[in-house]
Formats: structure tokens, sequence, C-alpha cells
């Protein structure tokens, strides 16, 4: 919504009139990425939120994130006064956006990370039978959300880590996770089996698609990468209601599978050989018009 510089003030003051306060202690700049980053540089938002940190109306400053690694670093390097930043990280999640090494690097420079996402939006919850009876091998039961919750907590550079809690069950069972959490406490016999988990979930995703973009832009406008993504999330999760939900609520109509008209012209592009136009049909039809995941890939 920030169009120019003064539309800082204009919305923190606005917020804070909301809020009932005079200041937030920790402030993020929302969403920073490949686009939006240059935006904000430029627009002189970072001079502005200065002087709110001088005026006693932020207390420090941050930002979240949603991109890749490159993106992340440039952000990090190219101001020195943040104090914190607000990353999607899990166990499965450690190659992806920002990832392992975007934490450790924002630690290195001396940022607290705050870790949104740690159960995947839900996904790590309630895991495929395949998943389960890995977790059912160790001596130390946990359930599937409390092993993704330690495994973060475990890590030094982790410094909050932000859960969706919807009962007060949930509350309760995250408070006494919490309870018993810190820094190494996981044995290497426990880290080792988050791989293996890891690599189950990798073994039950049915299209092999590494989101390179060689296929795209499609000139029908479809965005085969993220079809593939959604398709593949809601089998290896088995989360099907879920992957409908952010194909119709998420996924602009225009670029849905249900467009491809079958012209093959991204699959001669395609490194993984993936017969991508026979699997397009496949994918709207689970996830477009409701039709169950085929039992075999």
């Amino acid at each position: 919504m920030v169009k120019a510089s003064e539309d800082f003030d204009k919305y923190l003051d606005e917020q804070l009139e909301k809020l009932q306060t005079d200041h937030v202690d920790f402030y993020l700049l929302h969403g920073l990425n490949a686009e939006r980053w240059p935006q904000m540089r430029d627009l002189g938002v970072l001079k502005r939120a200065e002087h709110a940190i001088a005026d006693g109306r932020i207390r420090h400053l941050g930002f979240s994130f949603h991109d890749g690694l490159k993106v992340f670093k440039e952000i990090l390097d190219a101001y020195d006064k943040w104090t914190f930043c607000q990353i999607q990280y899990n166990y499965m999640d450690v190659q992806n956006q920002a990832g392992t090494q975007g934490l450790q690097y924002a630690a290195s420079k001396g940022l607290a990370v705050v870790v949104m996402e740690p159960i995947l939006g839900g996904r790590l919850v309630d895991p495929p039978r395949p998943i389960q009876d890995l977790w059912n091998t160790t001596a130390r039961k946990r359930a599937p959300a409390d092993w993704a919750l330690q495994w973060l907590w475990n890590q030094p550079e982790v410094s909050v880590v932000l859960s969706g809690m919807s009962t007060m069950d949930q509350v309760q069972e995250n408070v006494a996770s919490a309870d018993v959490s810190g820094v190494n406490t996981l044995t290497r016999e426990e880290l080792a089996l988050v791989e293996r988990v890891r690599d189950k979930y990798q073994e039950l995703c049915p299209i092999p698609c590494t989101k390179c973009g060689y296929c795209i832009p499609c000139p029908n406008g479809v965005n085969i990468p993220r079809n593939f993504e959604i398709y593949n999330e809601g089998k290896m999760y088995d989360k099907p209601g879920s992957a409908r939900e952010t194909y119709k609520m998420w996924l602009p109509e225009n670029e849905r599978a249900s467009l491809c008209q079958d012209c093959d012209e991204c699959e001669e592009k395609c490194p993984q050989s993936i017969p991508i136009s026979e699997w397009m049909p496949r994918v709207h039809a689970v996830l477009g018009e409701g039709q169950p995941y085929p039992s075999a890939n």
C-alpha cells in the first residue's frame, strides 16, 4: 500500500491509533521480496523508519520475507540496522526460500530470527502412514508437530518460533513442548530421523518438478511449476482439501492447469522430461474438480 515516501508515516500512525499505543516494539516491513524490496528502498522507507525509531514510535526494525536466498542476502547486506527478520522455515524448507543458509547468515550478522510456518501451515500434522511409521521407530515418542517444533528450537540461530494455535489443547501442547525444548537437545539419532522423514516425504512426491522454471512462460499463461507444487503438496502431506483451497484461492484463474492446450512446447524445455501436457488435466481434475488423487502415480 506504500506508494510514496510519506505513506510510511501515514500507515504507521494509523496502526498505532488502531493498536491504542504510542509505539511498537518490533516492527516489520512486511513481505519483502525481489519486487517489493527495491520499491521500499528507492522510496526511502528505511530513512523514514529511522526517524520513527528516533522519535520512539518504533523500537526495533525488521522485515518478513518470502523469496530466494540471493534476495534475502541482498536485503540483509543493504542495511546494517536491521534488528531481526522473519522467515518461513521448517524441516521441509531447508533449501526453500531463505532456508538453512539464510537462517545462519542472518544470525551471523547479529540478527534475531523469527520463524513462521514451523509446521508448514499444518501440513506436518497428522502425516500419512509411511511418515508416521518412521516417527514410531524412535524410543522417545513425540507428536509430529512436536518433532517439527523441537527441530527448530534445537538450532541456536532460531530466536522465536511462531506456531498457529486454534484450540486450548493446542496452546497447552505447544507450551509443554516449549518447556522441554533447548539448543542442541536432540540427539544425533533424532536428527537423522528427521532427515529420513524429509526423504520419505520427497519419495511421496508424485511429480519430479524441481521448480527450475525452464518450462515458463507458457504460451497459454499456465504457471506450470506452481500447479505442480500445489498438486505435489496435497499428495505428499495427505492434505487434498488444503491443496484444492490453495488452487482456488491463491492461484489466479488465468494461471491454472485447466488452460493447458497440449501444445507440448514446455516439454521440450523440461530437464526432468516430465510429460507436462499429460499431467495438467490430471492436476485440474484433482484440484479444480475435486476428483480424488490417484492411488498410484
